[in-house]
């Protein structure tokens, strides 16, 4: 497997495509890809046990989910960071141009 990867925080990602990621066996790697924002980012506040926030978006029809209210937008090109789980990435960090946004794990 001749798959770059980059250390970010404490784990490495696997450095992908799109269409890399649709077609191999990355389900539950830790995986980077970069795209552009295809919708407008829906941001949902989650009143249960400890408050929280969600934002879901799509790149390339690939759901991505962040525990946060990252200032991103639609037409925006975004790097992020997360785990694979088949239909989408649970992101840990969306870098932009300007900010970079992290979760907690």
């Amino acid at each position: 497997m001749g798959v770059k990867r980059t250390k970010f925080g404490h784990n490495y990602y696997y450095i992908l495509t799109i269409d890399e990621l649709k077609n191999g066996n990355f389900r539950g790697k830790n995986v980077v890809i970069e795209g552009v924002i295809e919708d407008k980012p829906k941001i949902e506040f989650l009143p249960m046990e400890l408050p929280s926030y969600r934002a879901t978006f799509h790149i390339s029809g690939l759901k991505i989910e962040f525990s946060g209210t990252p200032n991103i937008g639609k037409g925006e090109s975004v790097k992020v960071y997360g785990r694979f789980v088949g239909d989408g990435i649970i992101a840990k960090a969306i870098e932009t141009e300007r900010v970079l946004y992290v979760t907690e794990e």
